[in-house]
């Protein structure tokens, strides 16, 4: 019959240290998952301006591209027009004038490899920067979140001493000091 007596007490007891728990830590677990998703919505938008500048990055170096493409067209459209005045007007000097507007083609060749190797090293550089800035990024918010679950660790108390500490406490809300309930307990039945 004791046992029975037992049985919903302790679960009584149960319900209560859950109360105390909330009493005690329940701001604390609350501004912590206020932090977190915080925390969270601060990475997102890091991530999404990251992803911002290298789409725009890309967009200005299709920009460059494009308009150094046209740019040069026009100077072999411009050559390519010179050239046929030229063979117009100066049959004699024809084979003089095709290695010159040979020449003008294989520069403007180097030319057209050497701006696109440039655009291209200029964008594989800002790529590689925001990447690099993008994981900087990661592993600040990686530290900071170990360093917050450390301190969440190191706050955390045993079972013991958490039970210890509700029990005192429930005790002083009760208007008993602990120590004469434990000479309560200690003293022989008679």
């Amino acid at each position: 019959m004791q046992e029975n007596n037992k049985i919903p007490n302790e679960t009584g007891e149960l319900g209560n240290v859950d109360q105390i728990r909330e009493i005690l830590f329940g701001s604390q677990s609350r501004e912590l998952n206020k932090r977190f998703e915080k925390l969270e919505v601060d990475i997102k938008r890091s991530f999404d301006d990251l992803k911002s500048k290298i789409e725009f990055s890309q967009k200005e170096f299709n920009q460059k591209l494009e308009n150094e493409v046209e740019l040069i067209s026009k100077r072999i459209k411009n050559l390519t027009t010179t050239q046929q005045d030229e063979f117009a007007d100066i049959k004699d000097s024809n084979l003089k004038q095709e290695k010159k507007n040979q020449q003008n083609i294989d520069l403007l060749n180097e030319e057209i490899c050497v701006k696109i190797e440039q655009l291209t090293r200029d964008q594989s550089d800002s790529k590689k920067s925001l990447s690099e800035e993008l994981n900087f990024l990661k592993l600040e918010v990686f530290e900071f979140i170990e360093d917050k679950l450390a301190q969440i660790n190191n706050i955390k108390l045993s079972r013991d001493d958490a039970a210890e500490i509700m029990m005192e406490a429930a005790l002083r809300i009760k208007g008993n000091n602990i120590q004469s309930q434990l000479n309560l307990i200690e003293e022989p039945k008679e």
